[in-house]
């Protein structure tokens, strides 16, 4: 393949429970810290069983100019700052011209809805703000940080839940080799609402027996694991054709091989073993990859019994038994429309630095899981392809690979 139809990644930026930074998601990472807390609003309801989830710290905005920062919810903020960073690190002060941006959220944000919806229930709507309208559009991040940092090229905010932020890297992948563009920002974003806990408590997905001990809440592929724990965050990534990354000079951080999604017709809440499958096959043949050319499978996996089960015994029918797998999950939640991004990102890390991370609060692999070779520890690993899954409720499924940049 020429350079020219070569997509690389050249940037990258993350807000996740560890903080802002890249660097700080990485070194969180590593350090096997769980970002998982209770949560008061949880803990007031005992019709929720659940009463754990992982959250951005708290951090001063004010240096986005508040014309731009008043039509930013949380995950606004969020996203501004994770795409100013991949910017700065593709080597740019402002953004290119004609840059595309690729970025969705599951929800808008529910907090200012929750706020309009008490304005109408007093039949107080004159309260109501323009910057809170701003806010609630589906593509409100999107469309704020293109007026904060000037991204004037096509700029589409695709919605598929938990597959959101894979789904949009995937886009910015197709849109470049199909030439809509030369360079795009591209991931996901969410902001945490008590919510988003409580209904898939309801589908009893949520992790139940941990809230003494928040830190273990979160056990994919686990004998034990009763659930997944909701978090927050934004991932984003910078990927351009290898021919304009070699031409401006900068360092290619990893070559984005191929993409391939397929949709779950019989269940949207439980995937199949089948439809995932046919979802990675379908990468493999999108990239040109053999299965025996993958190093690891950086799974999707979220700490819920069906999940992990089917996701694992679909990779074993495609990998084999040989196959390295880990989930990310365990140490900062399931991110929701974030979660493919930034974990993406953490792919791209382990790439760099020929290192694979565990997942975390693996302690006894369930038997039901298929036989494959689980991270449970950081090891020192030849890497040079790496997969990515996220799978959404809704049926909504993606593959991603990732190559070590050469």
């Amino acid at each position: 393949m020429d350079d020219s139809n070569t997509v690389v990644i050249t940037g990258m930026g993350a807000v996740s429970p560890y903080g802002a930074g890249v660097q700080t998601l990485w070194e969180g990472l590593l350090s096997a810290q769980s970002c998982m807390h209770t949560v008061k609003e949880l803990e007031a309801l005992p019709m929720v069983s659940t009463k754990v989830a992982a959250t951005v710290p708290d951090a001063d905005y004010s240096f986005i100019a508040r014309k731009y920062r008043r039509g930013m919810s949380r995950m606004g903020l969020y996203a501004y700052c994770a795409a100013q960073e991949a910017l700065h690190q593709a080597g740019y002060e402002v953004a290119p011209e004609q840059l595309g941006f690729f970025m969705g959220s599951t929800l808008n944000s529910i907090s200012v809805w929750m706020e309009l919806t008490s304005y109408s229930q007093g039949a107080h709507l004159e309260l109501i703000k323009t910057s809170d309208f701003l806010q609630i559009m589906n593509h409100s991040p999107l469309a704020a940080v293109c007026q904060a940092l000037k991204i004037n090229g096509p700029a589409m905010g695709g919605s598929e839940a938990c597959a959101t932020g894979l789904m949009n890297m995937g886009l910015g992948f197709l849109a470049i080799r199909q030439g809509l563009v030369t360079q795009a920002l591209c991931g996901g974003t969410e902001e945490y609402h008590p919510m988003f806990s409580a209904c898939f408590d309801i589908m009893q997905a949520t992790s139940k027996n941990s809230n003494d001990n928040p830190a273990a809440a979160c056990r994919p592929f686990d004998a034990t694991r009763t659930g997944l724990v909701v978090a927050e965050g934004c991932g984003l990534v910078f990927m351009e054709t290898k021919q304009s990354a070699l031409r401006r000079g900068v360092p290619i951080l990893a070559e984005v091989l191929g993409f391939y999604a397929n949709t779950e017709t019989e269940n949207m809440a439980y995937p199949s073993a089948e439809t995932l499958k046919k979802c990675m096959e379908g990468a493999l043949q999108s990239a040109h990859v053999k299965a025996e050319e993958v190093d690891l499978l950086n799974a999707h996996a979220t700490g819920t019994i069906a999940g992990d089960i089917a996701e694992t015994q679909a990779a074993h029918s495609v990998f084999g038994k040989d196959l390295k797998i880990n989930s990310l999950k365990g140490h900062i939640g399931h991110t929701m429309g974030a979660s493919g991004s930034l974990e993406s990102i953490a792919c791209v890390e382990m790439l760099k630095n020929q290192q694979v991370l565990p997942t975390h609060n693996l302690k006894q692999v369930d038997p039901q899981c298929a036989p494959l070779q689980y991270s449970t520890q950081v090891s020192d690993t030849a890497l040079n392809i790496i997969m990515k899954n996220s799978f959404a409720i809704g049926g909504n499924n993606c593959s991603l690979l990732l190559r070590r940049a050469l």
